[in-house]
């Protein structure tokens, strides 16, 4: 497998022994934890990831893991709706002065 970033589900993970697998294009590729973002919590199972994929020992192991955002467009959306309600906020706030 070349340097390329790959994208795929978790497609299991044991916290008690701190690795799991990541489904990618019909392998399964080995992760250990401390390549996950630790800041982000635990991986949840079916959960998108892109990666990077290095040779361990004749094996294939994911590095550089990141989440994928499931659903962007609502995300943006809700990032939007955010935003224009603190505006909406501080101007109001702003007429009652």
């Amino acid at each position: 497998m070349k340097q390329e970033l790959y994208h795929g589900k978790i497609k299991q993970y044991n916290p008690e022994k701190g690795f799991g697998f990541i489904a990618s294009n019909g392998e399964d590729i080995f992760f250990h934890i401390s390549d996950y973002p630790a800041a982000e919590g635990e991986p949840k199972r079916n959960e998108k990831v892109k990666f990077l994929v290095v040779e361990n020992q004749g094996k294939y192991k994911a590095i550089k893991i990141e989440r994928v955002d499931p659903n962007p467009a609502k995300t943006k959306k809700n990032k939007i709706m955010d935003h224009n309600k603190s505006i909406t906020n501080e101007l109001l706030s702003n007429l009652r002065r």
